[in-house]
């Protein structure tokens, strides 16, 4: 008997939303519904490319298979964790650190005192950038901006003002009848997005 986690079976491929930026997917069922939750992270190219969270461990292979699809892991500077839930950190205990050698991890205080009985961060090569500070990775700054709704206290989210992309963490996921669908395919009324991010200037 294994009590592993289950691999998904639906494959997304990675979306461009943003020049140098892309969506990586996710899609699980919602236990006990006939309902599909999008568990998604960013990659965002440039100068010092960005992973911003990585997934659930049950979607290791593909996660790092559709990441590294975009970027070589030699090439990866920075790693955002927008918070410590599991389906956003799966891979920070992995070969993902060896395989990004160059890589800085942005979190917080609260999140590698949360974690530390699960994961040694390697605090020699974390940055901890709070609600309302900045980090440069190159040709652009991010700024770590906290959601208007979010459901750890470690959470911020990430805005690239060079895009217009803000990355909102939980904010507007939703579960979706059919894995297929897009936001288009949504009633515009409800307010709902699927991906995890959007567009806008704050």
């Amino acid at each position: 008997m294994t009590f592993a986690p289950i691999a998904p079976t639906t494959a997304v491929a990675p979306t461009k939303i943003a020049s140098d930026t892309y969506v990586i997917h996710q899609v699980q069922p919602a236990l006990g519904q006939p309902l599909f939750v999008y568990i998604n992270s960013m990659v965002i190219l440039g100068k010092e490319p960005v992973i911003v969270d990585t997934g659930t461990p049950a979607n290791r292979k593909h996660w790092l298979d559709d990441v590294f699809s975009l970027v070589e892991p030699e090439d990866v500077r920075w790693i955002f964790l927008s918070h410590d839930d599991v389906d956003h950190t799966g891979q920070t205990s992995t070969k993902l650190w060896t395989a990004c050698p160059n890589a800085r991890l942005v979190c917080n205080w609260a999140m590698v005192e949360r974690h530390t009985n699960c994961f040694d961060f390697p605090l020699e090569r974390c940055r901890w950038v709070g609600h309302g500070e900045t980090f440069d990775v190159g040709d652009r700054v991010l700024h770590a901006l906290r959601p208007p709704v979010f459901d750890s206290p470690t959470t911020r989210g990430l805005y690239d003002s060079t895009t217009g992309v803000y990355w909102a963490v939980d904010t507007f996921a939703t579960p979706l009848p059919d894995p297929s669908m897009t936001i288009a395919d949504l009633d515009q009324d409800s307010g709902s997005m699927a991906c995890g991010c959007s567009r806008s200037v704050l």
